[in-house]
């Protein structure tokens, strides 16, 4: 038993061991390593390695890259991906800018229980009308019922 137990903690410690790296090497200035670390992760649904390739794609000037990981990210469940997926809407970094969407995806971060995401929907519903509000949340609750396959 005692070895079965050893054997699972070290199984379940290597990811973060490997994050660790990955933020080592870009703390190196070697994003090819950092890349080389997260990109399997993220391909087998690994929110934390898709956040960390959105921020060597933003650290690289590509904010079309970074906002499909963040939404790779928010669609998982992610309240972090969320947030920054909203804010790349609401300032049009990667995307087009839609004050609607940022709403929207600021919203689902703060039902995930995300720290400020109430007060940046609140700061984005200032450009709203009600209507689009309204057309935020219709959009939210759209993106639910198809299991997020149209949240784009």
């Amino acid at each position: 038993m005692t070895l079965v137990a050893l054997v699972l903690a070290l199984a379940f410690a290597q990811p973060g061991h490997a994050s660790d790296e990955a933020w080592a090497a870009i703390e190196r200035g070697d994003l090819d390593t950092a890349i080389a670390v997260w990109q399997p992760r993220a391909s087998r649904g690994d929110v934390n390695a898709m956040l960390g390739l959105a921020h060597i794609a933003s650290m690289q000037g590509d904010d079309g890259a970074a906002a499909d990981w963040y939404r790779q990210a928010a669609i998982r469940g992610n309240a972090e991906g969320c947030v920054l997926l909203a804010s790349a809407y609401l300032e049009g970094r990667g995307v087009t800018r839609d004050p609607v969407r940022a709403y929207a995806w600021y919203d689902l971060a703060a039902r995930r229980g995300h720290a400020n995401a109430a007060q940046a929907r609140d700061f984005a519903a200032k450009w709203l009308s009600p209507e689009q509000v309204g057309l935020a949340r219709a959009m939210i609750v759209r993106w639910h019922e198809d299991d997020f396959a149209s949240a784009r």
